[in-house]
């Protein structure tokens, strides 16, 4: 989005398909905290699905916008729906993961999507 933003006047993006962008980081320090913890030794321990992304939710027009302001990059954001960019994947309006099991069962407080978006763009600028 970065990329686009600078070499765009402007974008479209799809505004009607709700979700919340997962920072890598946040999960793989998760995870780590969760191996690390006696909860994961233990001798009744299973293997489950557990679902995780950061907290809160956007739509790809939110995302986008949030993260070409953050940037201070001037690139106009125009809302569109999934209709008007169609594809072989059907996609979902509204894919929200529940995360309570994974917050119960290990105590977890998730970062919420923009905090998240905001340090990840602080750790990206680092490397550019």
């Amino acid at each position: 989005m970065l990329k686009l933003g600078q070499t765009h006047d402007s974008l479209k993006f799809i505004c009607d398909q709700i979700g919340t962008p997962t920072y890598a980081k946040d999960l793989a320090i998760d995870i780590m905290n969760i191996i690390q913890s006696q909860v994961f030794i233990r001798a009744d321990f299973k293997t489950d699905i557990i679902h995780y992304s950061n907290e809160g939710v956007c739509s790809w027009y939110d995302f986008a916008k949030t993260i070409l302001r953050l940037r201070n990059i001037q690139c106009r954001i125009s809302p569109t729906e999934t209709t008007n960019y169609p594809t072989p994947a059907r996609r979902p309006h509204y894919s929200v993961l529940d995360k309570s099991k994974i917050k119960r069962l290990y105590d977890l407080e998730i970062p919420y999507w923009k905090d998240s978006v905001k340090r990840c763009l602080i750790a990206l600028q680092d490397k550019i």
